[in-house]
């Protein structure tokens, strides 16, 4: 779904990648994206912060589209690839940022709200030194595949990993070396907020 954001405006060398086409089955099968945590949808948090970021926003999801377009441009998993996870939706992220002549995506997922624009640049940060490689989060000893910075001259091997029909993300993120960014005293930016007690804190 071609959406209506800022794409008037050149594109930059890294688009932010909103994550937001999971099924909700810990939701009670509701769009994560549009639930409410402290005021606002969790996915809004969350484009505000890649935005803050990169300037644009690009958004994998599978429903409550026009929703999401009043945040970025949306679009949707390749049909061979629907319903199989995060991995699929970061390869779309990966095809669709290439087409628009970006050479890399900054990706989050729509259910950590607490993500901020700090954490944001200093991923970002951390891939312009080394741009060759991706780029992940690291918190109190633990990887966080799905938050950092991927080129999009990873999706070749990334549709490979999953007509393998392995959606493992760790397991991607291994096999392209990514660099661990370590980020110190923000365990409370990568609480997954998944389930509707979590939306509470």
């Amino acid at each position: 779904m071609n959406a209506d954001t800022d794409d008037s405006q050149a594109p930059s060398l890294v688009a932010g990648l909103l994550l937001a086409g999971g099924a909700g089955t810990r939701m009670d099968g509701k769009d994560k994206g549009m639930m409410h945590w402290r005021g606002k949808p969790m996915a809004v948090w969350v484009a505000e912060a890649l935005k803050a970021a990169t300037g644009s926003l690009l958004i994998s999801a599978n429903r409550s589209l026009e929703e999401y377009s009043r945040l970025g441009y949306v679009f949707t998993d390749a049909p061979e690839f629907a319903g199989q996870g995060p991995l699929a939706g970061l390869l779309a992220g990966l095809r669709e940022a290439e087409a628009r002549g970006n050479g890399a995506v900054l990706v989050c997922p729509c259910d950590t709200p607490g993500v901020t624009p700090a954490l944001m640049q200093l991923l970002l940060q951390a891939w312009y030194s080394a741009p060759g490689q991706p780029v992940i989060a690291r918190c109190d000893g633990r990887d966080h595949p799905l938050h950092g910075v991927y080129p999009v001259a990873m999706a070749a091997a990334l549709e490979q990993q999953l007509r393998n029909d392995n959606r493992r993300v760790m397991m991607f993120a291994r096999s392209q070396q990514a660099q661990s960014v370590d980020c110190p005293a923000a365990s409370e930016l990568f609480t997954n907020r998944n389930r509707p007690q979590d939306l509470k804190g």
